[in-house]
This record gives C-alpha cells, sequence and structure tokens, in this order.
C-alpha cells in the first residue's frame, strides 16, 4: 500500500505545479475575456465578435498602456493617480503592495534589489537575501545595509539593518536568488 501511495504522490506532485500554472493562465484570460467582450460586442457588428477578440484586445490595451506610460505628460498623470489610489485606506494597501512586488518581479536593472546577499547571523546560519538599501542611518548606526529577507513558500519577509560586514553580495541574480529562496531550495528530482 505504501508503494502505491508513494507512486501517487509523485504523480501529484508533477501535475500539481502543471495545474496550477495553467489553471492560473486559463483564469487570467477567461477573465480577460469576460470583462472586454461585452465593449467589444457593441462596438462590432452581430455576429463579428469572435472568441479571443478580448485576450487580443487586452494585449494591445496594455501594449498601448506601456507607451504611453513612457510619454512624459502621461508619466505625470499617472504619477498623480498613484499618489491619489495611496491615499485611499485599503486600496493603498492593496494596490501600493501589487505594484511594488510587480515591480521587483519585472527587475529594474538599477534597483538596488538586483543585489544578492549571504547574511550571517551565527558563526553558521546563513540566509539569502535582497539589498534593499546601501546607506542606512539608525539612531546612532550609520552605513547599515537595509537587508529583505524573504519566507519560503509564501510572499512575505523580513527586513533588517545589517553592518555590512555580516552580508556577502554574491554573484547570482536575483531571479535565481528568489527561486531558491521561495522553494525553500528544494530541487525536483532528476
Amino acid at each position: 500500500m505504501k508503494f502505491l501511495a508513494n507512486i501517487f504522490l509523485k504523480g501529484f506532485l508533477f501535475i500539481l505545479p502543471l495545474m496550477i500554472t495553467f489553471g492560473l493562465i486559463y483564469w487570467l484570460f477567461d477573465a480577460l475575456e469576460s470583462v472586454l467582450k461585452i465593449p467589444l460586442m457593441l462596438l462590432l457588428p452581430e455576429g463579428k465578435y469572435i472568441t479571443g477578440m478580448g485576450v487580443a484586445s487586452a494585449l494591445v490595451l496594455i501594449f498601448c498602456a506601456g507607451i504611453l506610460v513612457q510619454a512624459y505628460v502621461l508619466r505625470q498623470i499617472f504619477a498623480w493617480f498613484d499618489l491619489l489610489l495611496e491615499r485611499i485606506p485599503l486600496v493603498k494597501t492593496l494596490y501600493t503592495s501589487t505594484r511594488d512586488l510587480l515591480h521587483f518581479m519585472a527587475g529594474n536593472k538599477n534597483s538596488e534589489l538586483q543585489k544578492v546577499v549571504l547574511v550571517t547571523l551565527d558563526s553558521d546560519v546563513r540566509l539569502l537575501g535582497f539589498v534593499t538599501c546601501e546607506d542606512v542611518s539608525l539612531g546612532s548606526q550609520h552605513n547599515l545595509l537595509a537587508v529583505y529577507l524573504p519566507k519560503a513558500y509564501q510572499i512575505g519577509g523580513f527586513t533588517v539593518y545589517l553592518p555590512k560586514e555580516r552580508c556577502e553580495f554574491l554573484d547570482i541574480s536575483p531571479e535565481q536568488a528568489m527561486q531558491h529562496v521561495l522553494t525553500a531550495h528544494v530541487t525536483r528530482p532528476d
């Protein structure tokens, strides 16, 4: 019986990430299609709407928004809109958290979050972290690093302030480091 349970578990661990990935992609496309289907059906002549036009128009709208954000005047409008959203209590928390997470995942090459460090907490205890600021002063302590230490299997973590000598800068990409941290450095078997 244990043998069968082990085979089932291996199959489950193989199928689950696929189901989650493709389920989220399907949900996103379905949501885009549902939201944009109604205005498209109103704009197009009757019978001309084809399933998939909602997703295609969403991709075009996202691309156009990207072009508009690059224009200086529109960047100012978006910045003003950003400030407005940051003043609404519940919206502020959700919006800024989502925005910051997506900016982090997009990987701004000028961001200090591109620096990965190995933090030594004790002589033999180390954590992988991301530098968020390289020159922090707290009270009488100066020249500290602000390091974000993410938790495994969830979006969350701690920001710690450490002397630079307790951190070793690593030559790995933030994407690789985040993958190691979020998956608790668990690798799939060969």
